[in-house]
Formats: C-alpha cells, structure tokens, sequence
C-alpha cells in the first residue's frame, strides 16, 4: 500500500496546486474559460482523498479522518459546482475566500491521510 499512497498523495499535491494557480487566475478576472477544468480537476482532487481514505480504512489507519476525508470530499463537490449563485454581488468575494479555504483543507487532509498511512507502515511488529 505504500506505493500506491506515495503516488495518490503527490497526485493530490499536483493537482491541488493546479486548482489553487487557476483559482488565482480566476480571482484576476482571466481564463474564465478555464473554469471547466478547475470543476473536473477538484472532482479529481475529490475522488483522489476518498482513494487515500479508503486505503487508510483498509490499513486500519485513523478511520474518523478518513471519514471526515470520505464527507468532506462530499462537501468540496457540492460547493464548488454550487458556489456561482450564492451571495451574488460583492458579497460573492466571502464564497470564494470559503471555497479557496474548503479546498484548502481537502488538500491538508490528503497530505494527513497520506503521513499516517505511511508512519503505521513503518512499524513493524516482530
């Protein structure tokens, strides 16, 4: 299991810094036409968490983060094909500093997942 989470965990890092350059960019009034792969890459982002989530289950790895990992991957969907139409307006800057700040923490619960699944494969018992 150790290599399959070294790669879904530097997966998870490539794709996260993708999403946050292009929500930058987007936050500079540009590549609108790019938002379409910001959606399918945090879809990604999403279905890579639950993989590193589900490995940890398997491992017997801190089974409340994964599950908070497996729902909040729900929530990072949800809000992020949703956001558009909430606070239009000036208000709308709260939504993306929310959004940037869930998407945040998706990314932070992979590197966890990650950290723990490889520390118990570490230990080894004689």
């Amino acid at each position: 299991m150790q290599p399959l989470t070294l790669i879904v965990q530097n997966l998870i890092r490539l794709v996260g810094v993708t999403l946050i350059v292009l929500g930058f960019v987007f936050w500079s009034h540009h590549a609108y036409n790019l938002v379409p792969l910001h959606r399918w890459l945090g879809v990604a982002l999403v279905v890579l968490l639950w993989i590193l989530a589900f490995i940890a289950l398997s491992a017997r790895v801190s089974a409340g983060l994964a599950m908070i990992a497996l729902a909040w991957g729900l929530l990072v969907v949800f809000f992020g094909f949703n956001m558009g139409g909430m606070l239009p307006g000036r208000a709308h800057e709260a939504i993306r500093v929310l959004h940037f700040l869930i998407g945040l923490f998706a990314i932070a619960l992979g590197e966890m997942l990650g950290a723990r699944i490889k520390r118990k494969g570490q230990l080894r018992v004689s």
